[in-house]
């Protein structure tokens, strides 16, 4: 019996495993970036992990977003990190968009589709 329950417990926590990775691919695609009262600018996350991949900043952004280079998903939260890996602004969900703040200077952040 002991061995059945963990079988359960062992498929269960596979199966949520498994969704969870497949949301995060969700974040996969194009977004529309605005940071304070910017106009939108294109951002695109590429999904090449579970967790997160490498960010393209599209020609119509300001030169200052090529310091995003990578996502990554920590429990609900969207982190965008620079190259080397450094925290550059922490997003919540909020409906099908993400808002947050640049950790340097506290401006709002937001990524839309």
């Amino acid at each position: 019996m002991n061995g059945i329950r963990a079988l359960c417990v062992m498929a269960g926590l596979a199966l949520a495993g498994i969704s969870i990775a497949q949301a995060d691919t969700t974040l996969a695609g194009s977004w529309k970036m605005t940071v304070g009262s910017a106009a939108p600018c294109s951002l695109t996350l590429t999904a090449d992990a579970a967790d997160g991949g490498p960010v393209a900043a599209g020609t119509d952004c300001p030169s200052g977003l090529s310091s995003i280079g990578h996502w990554k998903t920590i429990g609900s939260r969207l982190e965008l990190l620079s190259p080397s890996g450094d925290l550059i602004a922490s997003l919540k969900p909020k409906g099908d968009a993400y808002e947050g703040a640049r950790i340097e200077d506290g401006r709002k952040v937001a990524l839309s589709r």
